[in-house]
């Protein structure tokens, strides 16, 4: 078992402590195989992912503990898995770090559900599938692409999604971080213009749906029935959109399980309503730096830290 207390009173002074503390929770790019295996609480990774593979049908532990790489290959195994060690984590440094809000990027969403007490764990894993399944339905036999820009304004790549079409902004992660979603040789076109344009980068992400776009208007028509069939309840901590920076009651929480993924990401807005909310340290509850990094871009006055360094392998 850790000494977690110890851990992280070891990177935060008690008057550190005390500071508006905010827990992020990271979207698909995030995962990697092996990524739950710094977890040593035995105990607790059986019984969150006992949970999961139960609904799934499938033994994600497996997958998050890099026991079974090829797993990764199942979309819905990755996110589930994600999910399950960002649980995990939470569970971890709750118990000794106050947060003040909460807030999820894209797939990050659900964990924080877990966190804010609005949706269990369960149906917080029938979400994921059955999200999953719903987006399948609505790209039909095409092929969409995501694709990180950076380097150029928002409406720069703006100017140029709107001239090739069938290709939007996604996500607006920092001043110069974005993403475009649409179909795949659309995304494609952009990623060359966007280079052309100055882009220092366009890069390619591992997904094969247009996720927050337009192109997939409609999907709240398939998602709703399942909204309806979830208890959702208020958060017991404030839980920020991702899409607005807004705080989300269970109503709002309900609203944007329907329409997220036709809607884009304003992360920046997101850390920005953070920020004015009083919050001054970041942690991110997940695998890897991603966000952490984002956080980084927006403001840097910001204290930032991830789970993967207050819960080192080596603790135990």
């Amino acid at each position: 078992m850790y000494s977690l207390h110890g851990i992280i009173h070891i990177r935060m002074s008690k008057e550190q402590t005390a500071i508006g503390s905010a827990a992020i929770f990271p979207g698909q790019g995030s995962e990697y195989p092996g990524m739950a295996a710094c977890i040593k609480d035995e105990e607790m990774l059986h019984e969150v992912f006992g949970n999961i593979s139960a609904i799934a049908g499938k033994d994600i532990l497996a997958a998050a503990l890099g026991e079974d790489p090829e797993a990764f290959t199942d979309t819905r195994v990755s996110q589930l898995a994600l999910f399950g060690t960002s649980v995990c984590y939470w569970r971890l440094l709750s118990e000794c770090q106050r947060f003040h809000c909460l807030a999820g990027h894209s797939l990050g969403l659900y964990a924080a559900l877990y966190a804010a007490g609005s949706v269990s764990l369960e149906d917080c894993s029938v979400i994921v599938l059955k999200i999953q399944d719903a987006i399948e339905i609505m790209a039909g036999s095409r092929r969409g692409l995501m694709a990180s820009v950076i380097g150029l304004k928002t409406g720069d790549v703006e100017r140029i999604c709107s001239e090739i079409g069938g290709v939007y902004v996604s996500n607006v992660n920092s001043a110069t971080q974005t993403v475009i979603s649409g179909w795949e040789e659309r995304t494609r076109e952009a990623c060359g213009a966007a280079l052309k344009a100055g882009a220092l980068d366009a890069r390619e992400l591992p997904l094969s749906f247009p996720l927050h776009s337009p192109l997939m208007q409609g999907i709240e028509d398939i998602i709703s029935p399942l909204m309806a069939s979830i208890a959702i309840r208020e958060p017991v901590i404030p839980l920020l959109s991702h899409l607005d920076g807004n705080p989300l009651d269970a109503a709002g929480i309900s609203l944007v399980l329907r329409n997220q993924l036709s809607r884009r990401v304003l992360w920046r807005d997101t850390v920005r309503a953070m920020r004015h909310r009083g919050i001054e340290r970041f942690l991110e509850i997940g695998p890897s730096d991603v966000l952490s990094k984002l956080v980084r871009w927006i403001d840097r006055d910001s204290e930032i830290l991830s789970a993967e360094e207050l819960v080192p392998c080596q603790s135990a």
